[in-house]
């Protein structure tokens, strides 16, 4: 597990997730979030205002986007090399104040992660499906 894993997490639900209170960083993890944002925005090509709309529930359906969500689990190592989601790791990395909501959203909407679909797909439907469940969790 790389050492971007909590902060890219935490930027899985403050932004994939729609959290409307952004918590409080150290600089040395803006940092982090940062270069890993940076990362898959470059690999993407994702325009920013679309990763910004998804705080207002708002889904662009754009393959960029998509895999932009993809990617972020992919570079917190909670992706195998089949392209599947480790949702067990990833809830044991939610902090405990955020845990039970987090997970409610998560395990309610992993239904959607299926083989029929390609990665990038199923990243974005379960993200979108997890705003819906709770488009107000704060961490």
């Amino acid at each position: 597990m790389s050492t971007a894993t909590l902060p890219v997490l935490l930027v899985l639900l403050a932004v994939g997730y729609g959290q409307k209170h952004k918590p409080v960083f150290s600089e040395e993890i803006k940092e982090i979030i940062q270069h890993v944002h940076n990362t898959c925005v470059s690999k993407t090509g994702v325009a920013e205002e679309d990763i910004a709309n998804c705080e207002n529930g708002i889904f662009k359906d754009d393959v960029k986007l998509k895999c932009y969500m993809f990617c972020l689990l992919e570079e917190a190592s909670l992706v195998d090399d089949d392209d599947a989601v480790d949702y067990d790791m990833l809830v044991s990395l939610i902090p405990e104040d955020y845990s039970e909501r987090a997970t409610k959203m998560i395990f309610g909407c992993r239904h959607l992660d299926t083989n029929d679909k390609d990665k990038c797909q199923r990243a974005f439907d379960v993200h979108k499906c997890s705003y819906a469940k709770d488009p107000d969790v704060s961490p």
